[in-house]
């Protein structure tokens, strides 16, 4: 028996006989241009430009309450001050529909020059509020003059500010009535 040619028939092309790989070169620079990219949109705003995040856009994460109002209401707001320190502790309730998670309370500790403010970003307990169910919150700062006031917001977390209505119950002096009584005889 007798063995065929190995070159019996052969077509050259173009890439014929060459022996570069260009597929570890190709796969090195998408993965480098990868890690760049990556790099960039973590340590600059070019995710801002990239994504559609604007404050318009975040608004949508927001029920709204079912009369069209704002979807949260505080119901309650105690500050305590002692000397230089105040405490502030507060309830909200959730006047939507839908349940509202990490909802953050963003309480500014203000004194009496307001040179000083303290802002102090909590997370209201629960973690996640049901409809109509109330949350907490309780702040607390030392100042450097004595407290002059409280600036409230709320927000999502890492999202937009929530609008919120204040229906703290006010206490309503007693009405004093005087009948005349006939005199005594």
């Amino acid at each position: 028996m007798s063995t065929p040619d190995q070159n019996d028939f052969h077509v050259d092309l173009t890439f014929t006989g060459r022996n570069t790989n260009y597929l570890f070169p190709v796969s090195a620079a998408v993965a480098a241009v990868g890690i760049v990219l990556i790099i960039l949109t973590m340590t600059t705003n070019l995710a801002a430009h990239l994504l559609p995040m604007s404050n318009d856009y975040l608004q949508i994460m927001i029920p709204t309450a079912p009369d069209g109002g704002e979807p949260l209401s505080l119901t309650a707001l105690t500050p305590d001050i002692n000397d230089k320190t105040i405490s502030v502790s507060g309830t909200v309730m959730n006047r939507t529909d839908r349940p509202l998670s990490d909802v953050v309370a963003v309480v500014q500790l203000l004194d009496t020059t307001g040179r000083f403010p303290q802002t102090q970003e909590v997370p209201l307990m629960p973690p996640q509020l049901q409809p109509q169910q109330t949350g907490t919150f309780m702040a607390m700062a030392t100042l450097q003059e004595k407290p002059g006031g409280i600036l409230l917001k709320f927000r999502l977390a890492d999202g937009p500010f929530i609008s919120h209505k204040d229906e703290r119950s006010q206490v309503t002096p007693p009405t004093v009535s005087v009948t005349p009584q006939p005199p005594a005889k």
